[in-house]
């Protein structure tokens, strides 16, 4: 099997006190042959200090503030490797995540390859959660409307992100469902390899945290790729009906908030994808009767509240683990089928 070098990219802001941790776990790698390249984005703490202090081990590059997607872009151009394999600075590479995609990757198999991975809030770190890549290895649209890949999930050809232009800087939030739905747009395939491979680490303030910037950001790349393919003439009935679901479970988020107005807007949207308004597929079989019944703003609030004991359970650490030890325990083992390690990840 050939070995193609690989490219690790760490964009970073501000990141002192998790960026030492995720460049060593780059640089713990059990596959042969890749490098590490750090990009620092303008930080004013310790940050640079930190990058510094791994020497000749990694590359790094540090410039003024420009924003993550314009520092994985400079990743991708200082990148000497035929694969990218992206990592925020607050995230953790298992040391077999490249052994164990590059050969699928390089055995095309698929053109992207996605892992699963698990993810916990530091200030909270026993109540961790795994997702999923899991996927039927339906249309790569469908597929990347469907289910988020986050950003560190694939191991990427490079020629791919060049070919797409790679992040789009002007995004802030949803840059990864972004550039996987213009991959996906493309025509590659996805192949879903059932491991977790990395952690997610959410920190304190982080932009991912940001719902309500999500779901602004999330309308306009759902109406970009919609207009793409409509123009390329490869929008399906199937597509837009997928489309207009995605646009339904954005506007559900607004309505969750209470922002009945906005909820509103992307609701029309999803109508305007698709003449089924994309209900059927975004909401389950009880739920789009209580929605015919008294509408979406209603039928969310009402979802909110029939929700509201497992949330007060969560806010006690005690009953939380109590709550997933009778409720957690049908869905670890039906995710433990996949060949995943899971029992000890609501333990």
């Amino acid at each position: 099997m050939t070995t193609p070098l690989v490219s690790i990219i760490i964009p970073c802001y501000n990141g002192e006190e998790y960026v030492a941790e995720a460049i060593q776990s780059a640089l713990d790698q059990t596959y042969p042959n890749f490098e590490v390249i750090v990009i620092d984005d303008g930080s004013t703490d310790g940050t640079l200090d930190v990058i510094r202090s791994f020497g000749d081990a990694i590359r790094w590059e540090t410039g003024p503030n420009r924003g993550a997607c314009a520092a994985r872009n400079r990743g991708i151009e200082l990148a000497r490797g035929e694969l990218i394999q992206f990592l925020d600075a607050d995230d953790l590479l298992y040391p077999q995540k490249l052994a164990r995609q590059v050969p699928l990757v390089v055995a095309k198999v698929a053109d992207i390859v996605v892992c699963d991975w698990v993810g916990y809030r530091v200030e909270a770190p026993h109540r961790s959660y795994v997702r999923s890549g899991a996927f039927d290895g339906s249309d790569p649209v469908i597929r990347a409307l469907r289910k988020d890949i986050h950003t560190p999930a694939p191991v990427l050809w490079k020629e791919q992100l060049m070919k797409i232009g790679g992040f789009r800087e002007e995004l802030l939030i949803a840059q990864d469902t972004d550039l996987y739905l213009r991959l996906a747009c493309t025509g590659v395939s996805f192949y879903h390899l059932p491991e977790v491979l990395y952690t997610v680490r959410t920190v304190p303030n982080s932009v991912s945290g940001n719902l309500v910037q999500q779901t602004i950001h999330r309308r306009q790349v759902y109406w970009q790729a919609y207009e793409v393919l409509r123009e390329s003439g490869k929008l399906t009935d199937e597509r837009a009906r997928e489309f207009a679901a995605a646009m339904v479970r954005t506007a559900r988020l607004y309505l969750r908030l209470g922002m009945k107005a906005k909820g509103h807007e992307l609701l029309a949207d999803a109508r305007k994808m698709h003449p089924s308004g994309g209900i059927g597929l975004a909401y389950g079989r009880f739920s789009r009767v209580v929605e015919n019944l008294i509408g979406p703003f209603l039928t969310e609030q009402l979802i909110i509240m029939a929700s509201w004991p497992r949330r007060c359970l969560s806010q006690s650490d005690m009953a939380y683990r109590v709550y997933w030890a009778i409720h957690g325990c049908r869905k670890r083992s039906r995710r433990s089928n996949t060949g995943n390690i899971l029992d000890e990840k609501h333990s």
